[in-house]
């Protein structure tokens, strides 16, 4: 299981809140997988599973452009 706080507002703000998100691996292979990870490169599982979801989110931003004749090479 994995858990994430977000913080909406700025961080000055004393009227930020904060959101907290909970994601339930059911992939017992993943799990292993991220935790040796996050072992063998001494980072948090939460910064890999980041890291891999805004991965996932380009990747999907890219393919819609393609899609929409969309071609920026940056």
């Amino acid at each position: 299981m994995t858990n994430e706080d977000k913080y909406t507002g700025s961080k000055n703000d004393s009227n930020s809140s904060k959101e907290k998100f909970q994601v339930q691996l059911t992939n017992p292979m993943l799990y292993d997988r991220l935790h040796t990870l996050s072992v063998e490169y001494s980072v948090s599982i939460e910064l890999l599973v980041n890291v891999a979801i805004k991965r996932l989110v380009d990747d999907v931003d890219f393919v819609r452009g393609i899609r929409s004749g969309e071609i920026n090479l940056e």
